[in-house]
């Protein structure tokens, strides 16, 4: 595993929490704002396919735990969002405008559907009209706006943590290396 790849596993382990304390805390929002699935999505877009299905289930994961839910629930939903988001992304030109928002939208669509399902499989009182009104359309809008801000977010701190990991021998920074320490 090289130093990129590490970088980005860390980051999304790191943010994760964070997200859900600006989430629930700060925020107050156990309804309407879902910065898991906007992270989840980040993973599908910044990640190979295998890797973001992983960091998808590892942030749903995180989720359960902090949250309290089911274990399992959340990270088999956002693993599913982080499975779709890789699976749109193919569709469309990454340099296309709005692309990864309109890929956002279309993984937390499907994902958000799955997961009223499953709820709807195990009996839990969640009636369609609720869904559809007041869950999916916040849901999407949410998933289009934060988007390109959270890649860009994920892109810089990964960046950064990179620089720890070299990808070969010989290319950090301090004394066998010829770039200075400062």
């Amino acid at each position: 595993m090289n130093g990129k790849r590490l970088s980005f596993f860390i980051t999304y382990a790191l943010l994760a929490p964070l997200m859900l304390l600006v989430q629930y805390v700060y925020l107050g929002s156990a309804q309407g704002l879902d910065l898991g699935i906007v992270l989840a999505c980040s993973a599908g877009w910044l990640g190979p396919v295998p890797a973001s299905w992983v960091v998808g289930f590892g942030i749903g994961l995180i989720q359960d735990v902090f949250v309290g839910r089911t274990l399992g629930f959340a990270a088999l939903s956002l693993s599913v969002v982080s499975m779709m988001m890789s699976w749109v992304r193919g569709f469309l030109n990454p340099r296309m405008p709005f692309a990864a928002s309109i890929a956002a939208m279309v993984s937390t669509g499907v994902g958000d559907c799955v997961s009223c399902a499953v709820l709807r499989l195990v009996n839990t009182p969640l009636t369609w009209e609720f869904f559809i009104r007041d869950i999916l359309p916040y849901s999407l809008i949410w998933a289009f706006a934060l988007i390109i801000p959270v890649n860009l977010m994920v892109n810089a701190l990964s960046g950064i943590l990179a620089m720890v990991w070299p990808d070969s021998k010989g290319e950090g920074v301090g004394i066998t290396s010829n770039e200075s320490r400062l």
